[in-house]
């Protein structure tokens, strides 16, 4: 029979080891490490054909301090589980830190239409930057420069007009909104002047100037079987140019307001059976007229004065010198493209651009940060430096953000001949999932990526981590893994780190076992495994 001295002496000897469940935020074998919060994992193994980015602790990107339950995260990730790719230099103070899902939701593409981005594993992920208007670059960085047509070239003259109609009483209610290269003029009213039209699309930055005519009357919109084409002339846009799209609010459903201003759809037709064309804009529209430089600290040109040869202007289209004697650059072209005579128009060798050839260009990649193309589709537009990094001119090298590599920024994850440590090898999501082994150590393949019109596994062969060798773990296989073994009080058969009876020293793979409890032979009996897997037996006790 055992007394009362003898049960806490029993109890002093083998403590408390948490049979059950540890209490939420808890984690070891005696509840004693705090567990860190998991998020999507940004590298794992496929769990099934095109099926990975499962949950884990600090998402795969980060180290947990089981002393406070918060992750370290990697350079270039942040959140409570590093859950989020992180905005270099927070936008440098010029834009807002967005997620792929919110930039659908809040903003509109090139041609004013909206897409959504919220089923895709990235949706809340990836984080870029939004840039104010004038500023440009994947963190904003850099400012803009004026854009303008070639005053050397005579390929294109003309200016886009496009057309709109309004059928609505002048006094409807609501009002409807013009969007232009997915910007929002303000308010329009169906009474408004021409005058009160233009102000509303001026209220669009890109728009630098507009003339708005009326065929009938002063009222934009009209109800009473007479039409009154609008004229939209974009006077110091270069052409082409994307298609105003209108938006209604809250205007009798009988209301309509009709755009033409493209090749398919560039015509109407009046009241008094009169078609009316919109056109096309033809001139060119290149930063600094390509007749100068731009100086993206202070976003103007330095209009080219070489050869004799001299421009001006505030987006370098205006003539100093004339006639116009040869290409641009001392010596012509930079000695790195070739003069068209006609037009002075220098054409760069592969690496070099800018108006005489002076500066270097960066590799192209698909884009980590963009709107997407269509509902849950993105990353497949080609830009410079994929999106991730800043082109430095001089060199025509890619200045990657944290956390992403190659020669332009393409990849993210581990990198170098040291990425993992010496002890793992640096994989990409495809090449991992490739590697899939069984429980037993068979190599058990799965595929991912291998349909190249899922969207949802863009990141295939772009997204790369540490594939850690036996022994060592974490995301750059850091740590060291202790002995495991099955729970001598269980009846399970799952493998646990120091079997559940021990705390396991990640720096030296050792396991510290909790009093009473020693090495194993992996059956409970007396062995060389240092996994905490049998129970001592103490003289004078069971």
């Amino acid at each position: 029979m055992r007394t009362l001295s003898t049960l806490l002496v029993s109890l002093a000897i083998f403590p408390f080891s948490c049979q059950g469940e540890c209490a939420s935020g808890f984690t070891g074998g005696d509840c004693s490490l705090r567990s860190c919060p998991q998020g999507a994992a940004f590298f794992d193994m496929a769990e099934a054909d095109d099926i990975a980015h499962l949950q884990q602790t600090c998402s795969g990107r980060g180290t947990c301090d089981h002393k406070t339950g918060e992750c370290s995260c990697s350079a270039g990730f942040v959140g409570i589980a590093c859950e989020r790719t992180k905005c270099k230099n927070d936008c440098s103070r010029r834009g807002q830190c967005v997620s792929m899902k919110h930039l659908a939701e809040t903003t509109r593409n090139h041609l004013s239409l909206q897409y959504s981005y919220d089923q895709v594993w990235d949706a809340d992920k990836l984080f870029g930057c939004k840039c104010d208007d004038g500023f440009g670059g994947y963190d904003c960085s850099t400012r803009v420069c004026p854009f303008g047509d070639d005053p050397l070239t005579t390929a294109g003259s003309h200016d886009e007009i496009q057309l709109l109609r309004c059928r609505a009483g002048a006094s409807s209610p609501g009002h409807f909104v013009l969007y232009f290269d997915g910007k929002a003029s303000s308010a329009i009213r169906a009474s408004s002047s021409a005058m009160a039209l233009k102000r509303a699309l001026k209220a669009i930055p890109l728009i630098v100037e507009v003339e708005v005519s009326y065929t009938t009357g002063s009222t934009l919109c009209r109800d009473d079987g007479m039409d009154n084409i609008v004229y939209i002339t974009f006077t110091h846009n270069s052409g082409p140019l994307p298609p105003l799209v209108a938006e209604t609010y809250n205007m009798d459903p009988a209301s309509v307001v009709e755009i033409a201003a493209s090749h398919s759809f560039g015509m109407l037709t009046d009241h008094n059976g009169v078609n009316h064309f919109s056109v096309k804009g033809d001139k060119e529209n290149e930063e600094c007229s390509n007749r100068g430089i731009c100086d993206q600290e202070t976003g103007t040109c330095s209009c080219f004065h070489t050869n004799g040869d001299r421009y001006a202007g505030n987006a370098c289209s205006e003539v100093v010198t004339s006639p116009v004697t040869n290409c641009p650059g001392d010596p012509v072209c930079s000695e790195r493209g070739v003069c068209d005579s006609n037009t002075k128009r220098c054409t760069c060798e592969k690496g070099f651009t800018g108006g005489d050839c002076s500066q270097r260009s960066c590799p192209y990649g698909l884009s980590w940060f963009d709107y997407p193309s269509s509902n849950n589709v993105a990353h497949d537009v080609m830009v410079e430096c994929s999106n991730m990094g800043n082109c430095i001119r001089s060199t025509g090298e890619c200045r990657c953000n944290d956390g992403f590599f190659g020669s332009a920024c393409e990849y993210m994850g581990c990198s170098g001949n040291d990425a993992c440590h010496g002890h793992g090898r640096c994989l990409s999501l495809r090449e991992l999932a490739l590697n899939h082994k069984n429980s037993d150590g068979s190599l058990i393949p799965i595929n991912y990526g291998t349909d190249p019109n899922d969207a949802s596994t863009w990141d295939a062969d772009r997204i790369f981590g540490c594939d850690c060798d036996d022994g060592f773990d974490g995301f750059l296989c850091s740590l060291m893994t202790c002995p495991a073994g099955v729970d001598p009080q269980t009846n399970s058969t799952d493998l646990h780190q120091c079997s559940n009876k021990g705390l396991c020293d990640q720096k030296t793979g050792i396991c510290k076992c909790f009093s009473g409890w020693g090495s194993s032979n992996g059956s409970g009996s007396y062995g060389p495994k240092n996994d905490c897997g049998r129970r001592q037996s103490l003289r004078g006790y069971p």
